[in-house]
């Protein structure tokens, strides 16, 4: 628009040739009284500009920068012929952001210094805990950020505010659900369901999905998740092999490129098919590895990858003869499309041969990530299973499930889900017994310390029932120690031993033999004795039915010879299905006897607020909205847009403005205010949003007046026109707006105008006040002119069905407005014009200048 009157302007502009004109000086400005300088400003304006445009729809601003440091003020006057105003809104969105970090000695002390023998820790009160801190398990900040700010924007305000790295952050969005067990503030009546937000681009606002994204002129409060990575890698300094681990990974695969297309008809594949140069990198990386594998930070403060380890167990144990395979091994195989993928032995099957009946051994492989429907079966002379990563790359994602928390309701024996769900992640080559470990590990977050004191069932908690709950959570937590430190310690051993056996029978030329079983056999006899005393059993589910509705649900197996990456996938969960408290008879019997109640042992961990939370979520509104207060349809008063037009602005001191006193760039404080109002004017509402790589329109509603809008509070009370005391001046009335539809890159304009007649002196024929109270003038002629076009470019046969809606407008007591839509012209009620759409509004004068009446009006 400011265009196309720009370019109306310059083909009406009766200077031909413009002179130069010289701006003010700063002495001049500096002595001269205000209202004189505003009149020079503009007389040199006009030797350069003077057309119909600058006399109807040019008007001025007054400008003013002040210096914090000298405090010099810059005054300028600038020439407008359109208003662009900002709405009001609220640029930025409140992320009520809870971060949920991983369990640690330092936050879960009760449990996880236990294992190993150490002794039980002593954390600090929860109260003298502030955020950030690694001591506490949940912390909760708000953040402000862009209305389009994406993923890794959020992300790396948490980084900052947080201490976590934004690359170990997993944000979700969550869905509070009741349960309907329990009274409302027990810890069994909420449900929090987590769902990972795509990392797909876009404007973050739009992917937590909030219902008021469109309404920028309210706060908006989005609540998301932020799970830190449970997984915590070793340092370069003491686990060295990861930075290698990849080379030696492309190292094995060119040396093994070539063993596809040949060796097709050797009958047997070993171990020492690997070069020694090979063979070297290999057990070099795998001994690194199990050097810190198992050790006394396993699990509590690192977790080893041990894809090296994996890959050195698999070649050490590579056997001659399929007979001599081991269920469990992991290796590298063939799937039907000519793919190599990592996959696990699970089975051994003897089949006959077409020829002589002869029954061959061959291996069932089993894929990692894909359903038991796509397992294969190898010979192994067919050079289609190989040692483990021989062909395969390593997943470089590590396995994720979400872990939902599950109990049984008392009266009905039906299951529910309750409490926090989270995200856990364990690494691929990791056992299921190692898994296991890690699962215990961050499920004591929820027997930690809490403040919160109250039974499942709501009711409080006596001090002898608190104590008999604390025993039992201590029993709980010395348990999970136990267990944790039994899976890592046989993991160890196994891992050890079938690395000794595959070292020994290398070096001696024999096939090496290992045989896992005593050692699963004493693994599952010793969990039998102390997971009855888990508060809880671990399950396996499907994602989609973690109640166990459909039949598949298994408990969780400890096993060494099965890896979780091959024992599970996206599409599982984990349940930790909470038991009724499993404590000694006569505790439990004196628990009955002060509750009447059973209990969980689930402990709610304690949320800690940020220091600004209070300040960002308590925040007041907004004065300029509460002195122009918003109408009962939503939205604003215009009035709130000028105010947000001519608020005073602070500049940035990064060229923004020169202090032509102090000679340097300053953050100069800036105001604005009108000097001089055109007879008409022009508003445009910036209803785009945009960023860097995102935009948005802003639906939001502005009520503006169709009559009477006074624009005396706007300009500056030095102005010439501000020192009348009538408000005529001041009063415009709408005669047109502008309505788009649709967003930044595509649309539809739809215009409104008033057909009212004016009288030779520039006021309207046509007298009526709001309310639309009046009278019509419209002549039968008029009338029949008017309903008889309201089609441009059609026949009059055509608009027969829109005489009668004209009549009813020439009819009527209020003014007439005529929509215009391409060639269809049809009459609007002004009830009508104020809309969500509405862009570009033309109000005029009431009482023009009687220099432009004498110009511009038809005399008759």
């Amino acid at each position: 628009l400011t265009d196309i009157l720009d370019m109306l302007h310059e083909d009406a502009n009766r200077v031909k040739k413009k002179p130069y004109v010289e701006a003010l000086e700063d002495k001049f400005i500096e002595k001269t009284d205000l209202q004189r300088i505003g009149q020079e400003a503009w007389r040199r304006y006009l030797r350069r500009n003077r057309s119909v445009i600058t006399d109807l729809c040019m008007g001025q601003l007054f400008n003013l920068v002040t210096c914090p440091e000298c405090n010099h003020s810059s005054k300028n006057f600038d020439p407008f012929n359109v208003l662009s105003l900002p709405l009001p809104t609220v640029d930025e969105v409140i992320f009520r952001c809870l971060v949920v970090r991983r369990a640690t000695t330092l936050n879960c002390p009760n449990t996880l210094l236990q294992v190993g023998g150490s002794s039980k820790g002593r954390p600090k009160s929860l109260n003298q805990l502030s955020p950030p801190s690694k001591e506490l398990i949940f912390e909760e900040y708000a953040i402000p950020t862009s209305r389009l700010a994406d993923l890794g924007d959020l992300k790396m305000k948490l980084q900052q505010l947080s201490g976590i790295p934004a690359t170990r952050l997993r944000l979700c969005k969550k869905e509070e659900i009741e349960t309907g067990i329990g009274e409302k503030h027990s810890m069994t009546c909420l449900y929090t369901k987590v769902a990972c937000l795509p990392d797909k681009e876009g404007p973050l606002l739009r992917l937590v999905n909030h219902t008021s994204s469109d309404d920028a002129s309210s706060p908006t409060i989005a609540t998301v998740v932020a799970f830190e990575a449970t997984l915590q890698p070793r340092p370069e300094t003491e686990n060295s092999l990861h930075s290698n681990d990849r080379h030696a990974a492309e190292t094995d695969n060119a040396s093994t490129d070539d063993d596809t297309s040949s060796d097709t008809s050797s009958t047997q594949t070993t171990a020492g098919d690997d070069t020694d140069a090979d063979w070297k990198v290999i057990e070099k990386m795998g001994e690194e590895c199990l050097d810190v594998f198992g050790d006394e930070n396993e699990c509590v403060t690192f977790d080893t990858n041990p894809v090296p380890l994996a890959k050195y167990v698999s070649h050490c144990l590579w056997p001659k003869e399929a007979k001599d395979f081991v269920v469990g091994l992991r290796v590298d195989a063939i799937d039907r499309r000519n793919n190599w993928y990592p996959g696990s032995v699970v089975d051994l099957v003897e089949e006959e041969t077409e020829e002589g009946g002869e029954t061959v051994t061959k291996v069932k492989v089993h894929f990692d990530n894909f359903s038991a429907k796509w397992d294969e079966v190898y010979a192994i002379g067919n050079s289609r299973i190989r040692p483990l990563y021989s062909h395969a790359t390593p997943r470089a994602k590590p396995t994720e499930f979400v872990v939902h928390h599950r109990s049984m309701e008392h009266k009905t024996k039906k299951f529910f889900l309750f409490g926090q769900s989270f995200y856990l992640q364990c690494h691929n080559e990791w056992s299921t017994a190692r898994a296991g470990a890690h699962i215990l590990a961050q499920a004591s977050r929820f027997l930690e310390l809490s403040h919160f004191n109250k039974s499942e069932n709501g009711k409080k908690l006596t001090s002898v029932e608190r104590k008999i709950a604390e025993k039992e959570k201590d029993e709980a937590r010395k348990t999970i120690a136990i267990i944790i430190e039994a899976l890592i310690q046989s993991d160890k051993r196994y891992i050890v031993a079938a690395v000794e056996s595959g070292k020994q029978a290398r070096q001696s030329g024999r096939q090496p033999h290992f045989d896992a079983t005593t050692m699963s056999d004493d693994l599952t006899a010793k969990l039998s004795e102390v997971l009855l005393f888990l508060p809880f059993d671990v399950r396996v589910t499907t994602a989609d039915s973690p109640l166990g509705s459909n039949g598949e649900e298994v408990a969780f197996p400890f096993s060494l010879v099965r890896t979780i990456g091959n024992y599970m996938n996206a599409r599982h969960s984990i349940v930790i299905h909470w038991r009724e408290k499993t404590s000694a008879a006569d505790s439990n019997a004196a628990s009955k006897k002060h509750t009447g109640s059973r209990q969980l042992l689930y402990i709610p961990p304690f949320i800690s607020p940020s220091k600004q939370n209070q300040k960002l979520l308590g925040a007041p509104g907004n004065d300029d909205l509460k002195r122009h207060p918003s109408s009962s349809h939503g939205g604003f008063h215009i009035g709130s847009c000028l105010a947000e037009f001519f608020k005073e602005q602070h500049l940035e001191a990064t060229g923004c403005w020169r202090c032509p006193v102090c000679k340097e760039d300053r953050e100069g404080k800036q105001s604005m205010a009108l000097w001089n109002l055109p007879d008409f004017l022009v508003f445009n509402f910036k209803r785009f949003n945009a960023s860097s790589r995102w935009s948005e329109k802003i639906t939001t509603r502005v009520d503006f007046p169709i009559t009477g809008l006074n624009m005396r509070e706007w300009c500056d009370k030095n102005s010439p026109q501000s020192l009348q005391s009538s408000d005529e001046p001041f009063i415009y009335d709408l005669v047109g707006v502008v309505n788009h539809m649709g967003d930044i890159d595509t649309g539809h304009y739809i215009a409104a105008c008033k057909a009212t007649a004016c009288s030779p002196d520039g006021n309207e024929e046509v007298a009526y006040n709001f309310n639309g109270s009046t009278t019509t003038t419209l002549d039968s002629s008029e009338e029949e002119s008017t309903s008889s076009g309201w089609r441009i470019g059609r026949s009059k046969e055509k608009d027969s069905s829109t005489k009668a809606a004209s009549k009813a407008v020439s009819e009527s007591a209020e003014p007439l407005w005529l929509k215009f839509d391409d060639e269809l012209v049809e009459p609007v009620p002004p009830r009508n014009l104020v809309t969500e759409a509405a862009y570009v509004l033309f109000y005029k004068r009431r009482q023009m200048r009687p220099s432009n009446v004498a110009k511009y009006s038809s005399l008759d």
